[in-house]
């Protein structure tokens, strides 16, 4: 019997790592890997799906696909009755019977984890094995019944081979996905990962050597998958180590608890190569009470204390991630959290929205929270008791303004110039969403050069800003309009001077030593900001600090 393991992946740059293990752990049946995006024509695939002329479809199943995977199978059934459908994921894994009773087209639902569960139920289907109660963890059908056969164990993942090989290069423009653990040891209220307070690592020499393929295929990011990657603290710094002491063009991407990061791991990631790990770390509020609610066990004092250094060394990118619609966090509090967590100058901040997922604690308390959510995956917040709609449609539109101008990168110097106004530095982002709701700027797509111009309007009056505005525009290898502050005949030529003089241009720019000045105008140019000059080479957003050199 053939079989066919798809998802549809939320975006092109993903590949599903679930059905990659799934497939090397069934070795000796017949079973192929297809992969589409939620934004494929649905009948696209579904004519794709029907081609392979498959006998069994597996589809992993999470909140962003679940609707479409549901659609594509009704019609693959009408299509071939005799088709046998399998779903799997934590989007079906706490309801499994509902959707087999409202989805009569769905065969079998596999809760959990996959691999042994999977493979099992091949061998069933296949007639290796006689009863169907072997296979744990299945969801199934019997005459007008939906029947559970067990609980499977907590599996050691060491038993689980390495799913990538010399293929890999076929993935060239994706992220890759790595586990090297499963299951978290926290347990909190919003999150699946810690429902049983369960983990299981991967041998650490094993790690190592599989870091190293990576590296040395060429990879250039691996996105570990793992839950709290330093939940072992010895082991996560084993594996930095490994990394610091293996310089590669590979960047590691690692999900943290920030206050979980200890002076020797400071020491390892302070020699740690640029660019060669970057740390998403989950703060989600600084409120206490609302902590304690969720769950979270989480020193926001003690992350701060180690995130400040990582930041002032410049070798790791860190995102921060906040969660709007947590328990007895009102607008008020939240603004606190966000000033808390931006005032450490992440290089993001990633502001989400609570999502209720199907076997969450919080799910289950929405009664005692007042929490009202959408009906469909992704089951996002509509309002609780502590915020209204209108609060949190007023948030989604902070975190639109937060995309556009922080969490780009495009604006560094004018937010750091405005942060030190201020330590109301979320009034900086009501500002701006402001005159974008005032002007109707919402409904509206924005170029680099249009977000200039609005950000220029907003903070006209201050000329420290203006001046960092136009730094950044410079800087901004997308802003195609490269406004001049200086455009007297005297500042031209010292422009022209600072050029045609040698020994400048040797200090700065060799490649341009004898060239005309006049030619040199057309690749670089000279600003005088506040009480500092710079050269800027506009197509590729260079800016070297000519000062000492050049002052009127």
């Amino acid at each position: 019997m053939r079989t066919l393991l798809t998802t549809l992946n939320s975006k092109y740059i993903h590949h599903a790592l679930s059905l990659k293990c799934l497939k090397n752990f069934a070795k000796g049946y017949d079973v192929l890997v297809r992969e589409y995006t939620i934004n494929d024509n649905t009948d696209a695939v579904i004519s794709h799906i029907h081609k392979v002329r498959a006998d069994i479809i597996a589809f992993s199943c999470y909140i962003w696909n679940v609707e479409k995977t549901l659609i594509i199978c009704d019609a693959l059934k009408k299509i071939n009755p005799d088709l046998i459908i399998i779903l799997g994921g934590l989007e079906v894994s706490f309801d499994a019977p509902d959707i087999m009773k409202k989805h009569p087209y769905i065969d079998y639902i596999i809760q959990g984890e996959g691999e042994v569960p999977f493979k099992k139920l091949l061998s069933y289907l296949e007639g290796d094995i006689s009863d169907i109660c072997q296979v744990e963890s299945l969801w199934y059908r019997f005459d007008d019944e939906i029947l559970f056969t067990k609980t499977a164990p907590f599996y050691d993942i060491n038993q689980y081979e390495f799913v990538y090989d010399d293929t890999i290069a076929e993935l060239k423009g994706k992220i890759i996905y790595y586990e090297s653990s499963r299951g978290c040891p926290y347990n909190c209220s919003y999150c699946l990962s810690g429902r049983d307070n369960k983990v299981t690592f991967l041998d650490v020499d094993r790690v190592k050597k599989e870091l190293k393929f990576f590296m040395d295929k060429g990879v250039s990011l691996v996105k570990f998958v793992d839950r709290t990657f330093n939940a072992d603290r010895r082991r996560a710094d084993e594996i930095f180590k490994f990394i610091s002491d293996n310089p590669s063009d590979t960047r590691f991407h690692f999900e943290l608890a920030g206050d979980l990061i200890d002076d020797k791991t400071l020491n390892i990631l302070k020699d740690m190569p640029k660019d060669a790990v970057q740390f998403e770390i989950g703060v989600q509020t600084t409120n206490p009470r609302t902590i304690e609610a969720i769950g979270r066990k989480i020193d926001f004092l003690s992350l701060k204390k180690r995130i400040i250094p990582i930041l002032e060394w410049g070798n790791i990118h860190i995102h921060l991630d906040l969660i709007a619609g947590l328990p007895y966090e009102d607008i008020d509090s939240f603004k606190n959290s966000f000033n808390d967590v931006i005032s450490l100058k992440p290089h993001m901040l990633q502001l989400g929205f609570l999502k209720l997922l199907k076997g969450s604690r919080i799910r289950n308390e929405k009664d005692k929270y007042g929490y009202v959510f959408k009906s469909h995956a992704p089951y996002e917040v509509i309002s609780n008791d502590f915020m209204s709609y209108d609060d949190i449609s007023y948030l989604k539109d902070i975190e639109h303004i937060l995309d556009l101008y922080y969490n780009s990168g495009g604006f560094k110097h004018t937010f750091e110039h405005l942060f030190s106004l201020t330590d109301d530095y979320f009034g900086i982002f009501d500002r701006i969403h402001r005159y974008f709701e005032t002007n109707y700027l919402y409904d509206v797509s924005h170029s680099v050069d249009s977000l200039f111009d609005i950000i220029s309007e907003i903070f006209k009056s201050d000329k420290t800003a203006m001046e960092n505005i136009v730094k950044d525009r410079f800087i901004n290898k997308n802003a195609k309009i490269k406004p001049r502050l200086h455009t007297d005949d005297e500042f031209l030529q010292k422009c022209y001077d600072f050029f045609k003089d040698d020994s400048m241009m040797q200090k700065y720019y060799p490649e341009f030593f004898n060239v005309p000045a006049k030619k040199i105008f057309k690749f670089l140019t000279i600003e005088q900001i506040g009480d500092k000059a710079y050269i800027f080479r506009p197509k590729t957003g260079e800016c070297i600090d000519i000062t000492e050199d050049f002052m009127i």
